[in-house]
């Protein structure tokens, strides 16, 4: 790799490595495409099956193959045994993980907590580009926080004794049919209670190189609008919003957002792709 040197692993994460693991990974290929592809990465509680529904297929049809990961302890991956002592650098170590075995440096994509972890992972991975939906910022989410303290005290006290965040209907959509929301909804899993504190824990993290675009939704009801204009601005990025609610990917303008992504993606990355830099530099894992 040339340039500025990166550190993939740090010295105490060999000392005290993250544990193998299946890996779920929807791929949607399209041959002879010179786009880079496309890595979504969930959010919270939610699984690689929130981009396969609508944009894994719509991509396909603008010419970008993609993958979708389901993090550890999430959809059809393993871990979920370990849950509960899952740290966020698992699932850093997750996605750098997938990152290894594809053929070109791929655009990656994440959402809520998901985009916390694509933050992460851009410290070490110089990525095509990356794009971070309704993002928990690194910095921490005060106004969030606040928000959810009006509206949902016990959820967010059960939250800050270590239980899985609640998330119903209303938290994530703002214009699906009750009985297509109640579906996803009914999909959701548990999440990591350790994952969820490092939501509300500030933590200073360094330029990146890559390209970024910050995605918020008008109608987000769980992170707050200024806890994304927050990580526009901490990252020096620019800010785009688009209407819907918290789960852009799902909700009922999802073809919208997905298009306002990809048209800046086609802006910011040019056809074609290098072969991956530094392939094989994360342990190999079972994926």
């Amino acid at each position: 790799m040339t340039g500025r040197h990166r550190t993939v692993l740090r010295r105490w994460e060999w000392s005290n490595p993250t544990k193998p693991t299946h890996l779920e990974v929807l791929e949607t290929q399209v041959p002879d495409t010179d786009r880079a592809p496309l890595l979504f990465v969930h959010g919270l509680a939610h699984g690689a099956w929130c981009f396969s529904e609508h944009w894994q297929g719509a991509a396909a049809l603008r010419g970008y193959s993609s993958y979708a990961i389901s993090l550890r302890g999430h959809g059809g991956s393993g871990g979920g045994q370990r849950l509960g002592r899952t740290l966020l650098r698992d699932y850093v170590h997750d996605v750098l993980q997938v990152v290894s075995t594809m053929p070109t440096v791929p655009v990656i994509v994440g959402h809520s907590l998901g985009a916390l972890v694509v933050q992460r992972v851009l410290q070490r991975y110089p990525a095509r580009a990356g794009v971070l939906l309704t993002p928990v910022p690194a910095g921490g989410i005060p106004h969030s926080i606040i928000d959810g303290v009006r509206r949902k005290p016990l959820a967010l006290a059960a939250t800050l004794a270590g239980r899985t965040l609640r998330l119903a209907e209303d938290d994530l959509f703002a214009q699906l049919p009750a009985d297509e929301a109640a579906r996803y909804v009914s999909r959701l899993g548990p999440e990591s209670p350790w994952a969820q504190f490092a939501m509300m824990r500030p933590e200073r993290l360094g330029p990146v190189t890559s390209p970024v675009l910050v995605v918020g939704a008008e109608d987000d009801r769980l992170i707050a609008g200024a806890d994304v204009t927050r990580a526009a601005a901490a990252l020096n990025v620019p800010l785009t919003w688009v209407p819907g609610g918290h789960d852009v990917m799902l909700d009922g303008q999802w073809e919208v957002v997905l298009n306002t992504v990809l048209d800046w993606i086609d802006g910011s990355c040019l056809p074609g792709s290098p072969p991956l830099p530094g392939a094989g530099l994360v342990p190999a894992l079972e994926l």
